[in-house]
């Protein structure tokens, strides 16, 4: 990997939506790491190794606002990205005052997502 390579996870429930993150946030050069549920995240190592998490706000079990929160509980702040296909204001509003670094409607403009991560990235 060139440049410098944080990881960069993403938790999507949907695997083609997954898959196009991951081969989209690899483009801009960063290390990723693909995982289908928040649960599966938080059993990962990639909990500790991560520098941003893009996770989508609508998922089976826990959603991506509760699975920030959860983090945020254990003393775990990675910078968080929600990626929604339902976007709303309101959420928005709300999650951006609890710490969500950026919400980002489905599908992402590229480069909107490569500046949201690059960001996410300054916070940490």
């Amino acid at each position: 990997m060139s440049g410098f390579d944080p990881l960069v996870s993403i938790v999507d429930d949907d695997a083609h939506a997954r898959a196009a993150l991951l081969g989209l946030v690899r483009s801009f050069d960063f290390a990723v790491a693909g995982f289908s549920g928040a649960e599966e995240f938080l059993r990962s190592d990639a909990v500790e190794r991560s520098r941003c998490l893009i996770a989508d706000m609508r998922m089976p079990g826990i959603t991506g606002l509760e699975l920030y929160s959860r983090m945020v509980d254990r003393g775990t702040m990675i910078p968080t990205i929600l990626i929604t296909a339902f976007p709303d204001p309101d959420l928005r509003r709300r999650a951006l005052r609890i710490g969500i670094a950026d919400v980002v409607a489905k599908p992402p403009d590229p480069e909107a997502l490569r500046r949201s991560i690059l960001r996410a990235l300054e916070r940490r």
